[in-house]
């Protein structure tokens, strides 16, 4: 899979409509946008010394070859034309020792309650390139409100191994308000269950809150 067609896979939330957004590695504080075909994210290239000056890096990912290269930027996002300074690809290369594996992912900031992600993946610096790369993880929690509370459905997909990880309970009123919903544990629920079964193919929310209702039945 290339990356454009990983980051088209969905757009919006489908629990609350939203836009999703792409992040890599994690949340922590970057700045993504397009340019010229690519995915740019750029990272705070902090000082390893007192007294030096903080630069900024730029991890490029082509959105249809996954090619990938390195770009470096002063503190006003100015990219250096030319040859970087040897030093900020040290600064580098300590990041990415630090930083390790990557993935990346598509999430929900409105609601919290759907993602996806690709594998874990390092970059190949001699081919600079990502390698193909595939949807691997596909995370929804689900709510149904009841007279007192919730009946939540908290589903992870993985598609590598064709398995669905299924959490489900029932939640007080009183214990939880929607926005909290994706941070449940099993020990927040009244009678909290687990199952573990082939893929269920994520579809809608409501389609696939009715599926799954109907398995737990006859399980």
């Amino acid at each position: 899979m290339k990356l454009r067609e990983f980051i088209s896979y969905r757009k919006e939330c489908p629990v609350c409509q939203n836009l999703l957004v792409t992040s890599f590695h994690s949340q922590k504080r970057q700045k993504n946008r397009y340019e010229d075909d690519r995915f740019l994210v750029i990272f705070p290239l902090n000082a390893l010394k007192k007294g030096q000056i903080n630069y900024k890096v730029g991890y490029s990912f082509g959105l249809d070859d996954n090619s990938f290269h390195v770009e470096f930027y002063n503190q006003d996002e100015v990219r250096f034309q030319n040859d970087s300074p040897t030093f900020l690809m040290a600064r580098f290369k300590e990041l990415d020792k630090n930083l390790q594996s990557y993935k990346i992912y598509k999430h929900c900031t409105n609601c919290n309650r759907y993602n996806y992600s690709t594998e874990d993946f390092n970059i190949d610096y001699k081919t600079c390139s990502i390698g193909e790369i595939s949807i691997h993880t596909e995370h929804v929690v689900m709510a149904q409100p009841t007279e007192d509370g919730y009946k939540v459905y908290k589903m992870l997909n993985y598609y590598k191994t064709k398995e669905t990880w299924l959490n489900y309970g029932k939640v007080s009123l009183k214990d939880i308000v929607p926005r909290h919903l994706e941070t449940l544990r099993l020990s927040d629920m009244e009678v909290p269950n687990m199952l573990q079964t082939g893929i269920i193919p994520f579809t809608t929310h409501d389609e696939t809150m009715q599926r799954v209702g109907k398995l737990i039945i006859f399980s």
